[in-house]
């Protein structure tokens, strides 16, 4: 009987952060690599939810990292790792935010994903309805108050708990949950306007 290698757990992936943090900081640039690797996806998902721009979120993810390799020494081993890293990638996303104030856009090309002629159409078309809808809420999330927004994006699109919005965003927990019910507020009232349900 061939048993399935178990999943690593939060405590499995922290210990590791930990090991690669160690090994990083005695100058281990193989080490470092790895850290990055492990966590890159996890930082260009979280500034594309804020700058809604692949280029932009990439060179954020990429500065994150370098902030990240400068600051190594005075990490606090504390904390966890992906709460510092998000709290980096966050404020790097804000000063980009404020600094080009973006124009609201739809995220999702209509045509996007059109080009095979062997998909299922109505397969096709639940795509691209499902791909233009989270376009749509991504926009609405950019006319949201900011607090509303960083609580939004970082709980409802980042899927973090609400204790980790907390400590990236240095807020209570009863601040995150007010924030998050009048931004989802505002969003379904949005959706609603607009003839869609969820």
């Amino acid at each position: 009987m061939i048993l399935a290698s178990p999943r690593k757990t939060d405590n499995d992936a922290a210990y590791e952060a930990g090991q690669l943090i160690t090994r990083s900081r005695e100058g281990d640039v193989r080490a470092f690599r790895r850290l990055v690797e492990s966590h890159q996806q996890y930082a260009f998902s979280l500034a594309f939810r804020f700058v809604c721009d692949t280029e932009d979120a990439r060179d954020i993810a990429q500065e994150a990292f370098i902030r990240v390799w400068r600051n190594l020494r005075t990490f606090n081993p504390e904390v966890k790792f992906t709460t510092w890293l998000y709290r980096i990638v966050v404020n790097l996303s804000l000063d980009r935010l404020k600094g080009e104030r973006r124009k609201k856009r739809f995220l999702v090309p209509a045509s996007k994903g059109l080009d095979s002629a062997f998909r299922d159409d109505r397969a096709l078309d639940e795509d691209v309805a499902n791909r233009d809808l989270a376009g749509r809420i991504r926009t609405m999330a950019e006319g949201l108050p900011l607090k509303q927004r960083l609580v939004f994006v970082l709980r409802d699109l980042q899927d973090l708990t609400v204790e980790e919005v907390s400590e990236i965003l240095e807020m209570s927990h009863v601040s995150v949950k007010t924030n998050l019910c009048y931004a989802r507020r505002h969003i379904r009232h949005l959706l609603e306007h607009l003839g869609v349900e969820r």
